[in-house]
């Protein structure tokens, strides 16, 4: 995934186990949030933009495990039951 500049609709921020910071929006565009368009991004050293993951569904919120995977909620303002978490191995 190509590097990009900026951010729009910041929902979380956590660093990770490599000590860069993650950047979770609910689309990379200002005004209401687009399904489908959520995504995860991470500052690196360089301080380049790069996307992580995406694709995600009003995601709402993000960390790190023990595993040193980042776990993503998607549909965070779905329904009841409708909800997941999306496990994200990060390269």
């Amino acid at each position: 995934m190509g590097s990009r500049a900026g951010f729009a609709t910041v929902v979380a921020v956590d660093f990770g186990p490599d000590g860069l910071l993650y950047v979770l929006e609910l689309s990379p565009a200002a005004g209401y949030p687009t399904p489908g368009v959520g995504d995860v991004v991470r500052i690196n050293r360089d301080g380049q933009i790069q996307q992580i993951a995406t694709g995600l569904v009003v995601p709402t919120g993000m960390t790190f495990g023990p595993d040193g995977k980042l776990y993503v909620s998607n549909f965070g303002a779905a329904p009841p039951g409708a909800a997941q978490i999306v496990k994200i191995d990060i390269p």
